[in-house]
């Protein structure tokens, strides 16, 4: 219950901060307080550059606005002239021969706040006027000068000069509601003569994003109430003779009605520049090739013609570069461009309550989505949903939203998706981990973490408490063990039994099976519980093999260990007994105090098939219900006999496991067949083939085992029966099988 409370109380933690952030940067340019500013800024951080990155995308860098042309003032043409600032007779030359060449407006991107120094009878002030006037004396074209709102540490005036009355904009407000206001700045007011001759005047005031890029354009100024245009805007209204209105109806609803649109301004009267490009989308001359350019230049006239020529710098020393979504170091005439093209083509955004509609939408939807798709519990479910729908939501913002002017917040519309995606990922594996550690502690004992592993990769949970199936009972034994105890002292058998059990319980645990308990030098085990194995009874043979060759490899050892060991622990042998049948396993004992175990009729005879072995000579017997069960084209085994154990009155046939079928020798291939041979001679009461067949098999089991000359093995038993049954035959319902006598 507390887990759940934790997951939807995060769940609702995630959502709420990323709704709260998107609802930040909404508002966070119109903020005033810069100590709330600073605190909220994280969220036009990342919505700003995500969204610009997003838009950079859907720039056609083969589009080409021929309309508006850059005359620039780069280095080269600070070079040819050699004067920084251009002086005016240098500006008098380009209005005249932009007048030839055609062009419609001149907007200068340059400040003349100060009179020019003449030695002559004439001023240069007065020459440039004197273009002026000659420029707009043809019908249509204008010259806009720039001017300044509030600049920083400057005079301003305190009524709004007369020259600006001329160019109020139309206004449609309701009472009490208006703009930020501000004040003309006396610093860069251009100077009396060029205001003499009629020109055009448009504010320049750009204030730079928390993160420094300019993505916002001051379209319209508040000068006492009465509202005038921006440099970028009264290039728009010459050049197409527009009387654009602002609506001020209800507070933050601000409106500019244009012939090509509506467009949204905020309180500071600033629109979004929805950038067409950099200077690769523009037509860009510098000066001096103006300068020196004859008046019927063909060329010149076809770039200038029917133009709005901005005038601007992009020489490194003129410190006007700025940093833009679309270029880091742009030339900040192309900014007002950029506004400029938007006005002329109508290139607006949707009205922001549009996006924010989508905002909240993709925010919310996103996030339920991701939580509803969680709940079926399929991690690669969750985790290929999350990048569908983050790239779908992505692609069609990018190519779909962003071209028809949406602004969708998506950075943290993505945040709360991937979040909610990775908070319910954490505490799945948390709560996994905690119930991990629960059945390791409670199955560490028992079974390999391998195994613990592959109950959470396969979804099936261990059963607790009884449970009966199929599966394959494992009993080990050292082979005169007894004799141990007398030959070494406590502390060599403690670290030799310490050893072996770990060498061998390695092997066990590889193989997935699940170990029981040691009952002295005994291994006691099973296989196939409490994690169901299909091969249960196939890993159990494997892991008898790798048993026995595993103390073969512990008898070397201790062989080269010298005197540190007596001899019989150089002849350590093992025996083991496997069954497969009907086995019950599961936590039993009291209510204190409880032990994971087995029981059932088939583990009693696999304990009697381990203690069988030892009349047979043999290392490993396994029943023919094993392999019958088992893969057993894996193995090179043999039938051994049909025989009745002890407290067991069925028959079993049992086999002897010689070794994994790939890596056998030619003595094991050969004996299994030839002992096979003798088996078949034998049940056919066939006495003489029989022995014909064990004598030569006898052979090959003293060859596979010398050192035990001494000892009983198969090939003898079988000798000395085919003798007494030759010698007196069996009856005549003899079925084969040998009753044991003892364990």
């Amino acid at each position: 219950m507390l887990s759940k409370i934790i997951k939807y109380l995060g769940f609702i933690i995630i959502i709420s901060f990323s709704a709260l952030s998107v609802f930040f940067s909404l508002t966070e340019r119109d903020i005033e307080d810069p100590r709330i500013k600073e605190k909220i800024s994280y969220t036009t951080f990342f919505e700003n550059r995500f969204f610009d990155f997003r838009m950079r995308q859907t720039l056609d860098p083969k589009k080409f606005d021929k309309k508006l042309v850059m005359a620039d003032i780069d280095d080269y043409s600070l070079k040819e002239l050699g004067q920084w600032p251009v002086g005016r007779q240098t500006w008098a030359n380009v209005i005249d021969k932009l007048r030839i060449y055609g062009a419609k407006v001149i907007a200068f991107d340059v400040f003349f706040a100060e009179n020019s120094m003449s030695c002559g009878e004439t001023s240069v002030d007065d020459i440039m006027a004197q273009s002026i006037v000659n420029f707009q004396s043809i019908p249509g074209n204008k010259v806009i000068l720039p001017y300044s709102l509030d600049t920083q540490g400057a005079d301003h005036f305190e009524e709004m000069p007369d020259q600006l009355y001329n160019f109020v904009l139309d206004t449609k407000n309701s009472e009490g509601i208006e703009l930020k206001p501000k004040k003309v700045s006396k610093a860069v007011w251009p100077i009396e003569t060029l205001l003499n001759t009629d020109v055009s005047l448009g504010h320049i005031q750009v204030e730079a994003d928390s993160d420094g890029i300019m993505r916002h354009y001051q379209l319209v100024g508040n000068i006492d109430t009465l509202y005038m245009p921006s440099y970028g805007l009264q290039a728009y209204i010459d050049y197409t003779g527009d009387s654009p209105v602002l609506e001020m109806l209800n507070i933050g609803d601000y409106k500019f009605k244009l012939a090509s649109g509506n467009i949204e301004l905020n309180y500071k009267g600033e629109a979004n520049v929805r950038w067409f490009g950099n200077e690769r989308q523009f037509p860009r001359v510098s000066i001096a090739d103006i300068v020196k350019a004859y008046p019927e230049d063909e060329n010149m006239k076809e770039i200038f013609n029917n133009t709005i020529v901005f005038v601007g710098a992009s020489a490194y020393g003129a410190y006007d570069l700025r940093h833009t979504p679309v270029d880091p170091m742009l030339p900040g005439v192309y900014f007002h461009m950029n506004m400029t093209h938007m006005l002329l083509n109508g290139h607006f955004y949707k009205p922001q309550q549009n996006s924010t509609f989508l905002s909240w939408a993709i925010l919310i939807g996103g996030s339920l989505i991701i939580l509803i798709i969680q709940f079926f519990g399929n991690p690669i479910l969750d985790l290929l949903s999350t990048i569908f729908i983050i790239g779908g939501i992505y692609y069609y913002d990018t190519y779909h939203l962003i071209p028809q002017g949406y602004e969708v917040k998506l950075f943290f519309c993505f945040f709360s998706i991937i979040c909610s995606y990775s908070w319910n990922t954490f505490l799945h594996f948390y709560l996994a981990n905690k119930d991990k550690a629960f059945l390791k502690n409670a199955f560490g004992s028992y079974i390999s973490p391998e195994l613990i592993d592959e109950m959470y990769s396969t979804g099936q949970h261990p059963s607790l408490g009884g449970d009966s199936g199929t599966r394959t009972a494992f009993f080990t034994d050292i082979q005169s063990f007894s004799t141990f105890s007398e030959k070494l002292s406590a502390t060599q058998l403690v670290e030799l039994l310490n050893e072996y059990l770990t060498a061998m319980t390695d092997i066990l645990l590889e193989e997935k099976g699940t170990l029981d308990k040691y009952e002295g030098d005994a291994i006691i085990a099973f296989f196939g519980a409490p994690m169901p194995l299909e091969d249960h009874s196939t890993r159990a043979l494997r892991v008898a093999v790798k048993m026995q060759r595993a103390l073969l490899v512990l008898r070397e050892k201790w062989v080269s260990e010298g005197d540190k060991w007596p001899q019989i622990v150089h002849e350590m042998r093992m025996r083991i007994g496997i069954n497969t049948g009907e086995i019950v396993t599961g936590n039993m004992g009291s209510a204190s105090r409880m032990n994971y175990t087995m029981m059932g009729d088939s583990v009693n005879l696999a304990a009697r098939l381990e203690e069988a072995a030892k009349q047979y000579g043999i290392f490993t017997q396994t029943s023919k219900f094993t392999m019958e069960d088992c893969q057993s084209e894996q193995f090179l085994y043999r039938e051994l006999d049909t025989i009745r154990v002890v407290g067991k009155s069925e028959p079993v046939t049992t086999y002897e496991i010689l070794e994994i079928k790939e890596d056998a020798s030619d003595l094991l291939i050969k004996l299994q067949e030839i002992f096979s041979k003798g088996i078949s001679h034998y049940k056919a009461q066939e006495w003489d083939q029989a022995l014909a067949c064990f004598k030569e098999s006898l052979e090959l089991e003293l060859e596979r085992f010398p050192l035990l000359k001494e000892k009983t093995n198969p090939s003898k038993i079988y000798i000395e029966r085919c003798e007494q049954f030759k010698e007196l035959p069996p009856p005549p319902n003899w079925d084969g099988v040998f009753t044991l006598t003892s364990k």
